[in-house]
């Protein structure tokens, strides 16, 4: 269990970062529980948030264990873009276990823009769109440095072989604008030797100073930093997703180009698809890149959106109000 009743604290590399639903109960003063027996333990909480797992019986018993202690019990999909849940879903069995889920729990959450499938069998569940928040108000979570120190563009997506990550059109259009600017490309290979030769075979007559690539997995304050000395984090990731490389990207004060995930549209909707279309990328880049002034505006106006819609203080606002709300009762069968 990991235990945010003194709130985020500051960077430890043994703590899990309050990010992704770890972000959520960072921001209330909860904590994360792996079992059911740890939420009981003390009965700090009057509310609990399970995560749907595509072993959905364990997750069915742990919303059937919590109601029967009177808690107030939200759920969410873990994996939660469209094409996760999908592929959750496979297995026609599921369907009765999520459906008896969902009429048991008191809302369904969704992190991202596109709500989850609802088993039209059973009466629609509260729905609660929360973004993921991000600790952009706090200054121990500020990641950023000079701007004059940045250089070059950062590739945000790590699954070179995920069909809606689309990492080998980010990477081929990143490195285009790098032979035309003389910037620098880095990317994690995250798919060892397999992803190494992809790697190697894409970037094949790049000059090696404009294309690193890291092939490890970095403490997550080593890969912010990477972040930080980028001048750009881009990605054309169509999955859908929360958004944790573009909340990376906001608490290293920089600015994330080409996703479409739900923190880059409210962060980021000039830099974000599908308002900047995949054709424009490369000029879009090579403006930031080039231009200052657009450079700072972007950030600056990315700051500002993040800290009244994605900030710890906001959501956590949200979150409470959603908490005291009276929950819509079901229509009658």
């Amino acid at each position: 269990m990991i235990d945010y009743a003194a709130g985020p604290g500051v960077y430890h590399p043994r703590l899990h970062p309050p990010v992704n639903f770890h972000s959520f109960a960072a921001v209330t003063g909860g904590a994360f529980c792996d079992s059911v027996d740890q939420v009981l333990a003390g009965r700090r909480f009057g509310h609990c948030l399970v995560l749907l797992r595509r072993r959905l019986k364990p997750c069915l018993d742990a919303v059937q264990k919590l109601k029967a202690e009177g808690f107030t019990v939200w759920v969410s999909w873990k994996e939660c873009s469209t094409f996760q849940i999908a592929a959750q879903l496979e297995d026609p069995r599921l369907w009765d276990l999520y459906a008896e889920i969902l009429s048991l729990c008191d809302a369904l959450v969704s992190p991202t823009l596109v709500p989850p499938p609802i088993p039209p069998r059973i009466d629609e569940p509260h729905l609660l769109g929360i973004p993921t928040p991000y600790p952009v108000d706090l200054p121990d979570w500020d990641f950023s440095c000079h701007p004059a120190e940045r250089r070059g563009i950062f590739i945000g997506t790590r699954e070179l072989f995920a069909a809606s990550r689309n990492h080998v059109a980010a990477l081929t259009t990143a490195l285009r604008v790098a032979r035309r600017t003389g910037a620098h490309v880095t990317v994690i290979n995250s798919d060892k030797a397999r992803g190494r030769r992809m790697l190697e075979a894409i970037g094949n007559g790049i000059p090696a100073d404009r294309f690193r690539i890291i092939d490890c997995r970095l403490p997550y304050n080593e890969y912010l930093r990477q972040i930080s000395w980028h001048r750009v984090v881009f990605q054309l990731d169509r999955g859908g997703v929360p958004g944790q490389v573009a909340g990376d990207t906001l608490l290293c004060r920089s600015v994330c180009v080409g996703g479409n995930s739900a923190i880059e549209q409210i962060a980021y909707p000039n830099e974000s698809y599908p308002t900047l279309a995949e054709a424009d990328a490369e000029i879009h880049l090579e403006a930031l890149l080039s231009d200052d002034a657009a450079y700072r505006s972007a950030i600056e106006a990315s700051q500002q959106r993040a800290h009244r819609l994605l900030s710890f203080a906001t959501v956590a606002q949200q979150i409470r109000e959603l908490m005291l709300a009276p929950v819509p009762a079901r229509a009658e069968e």
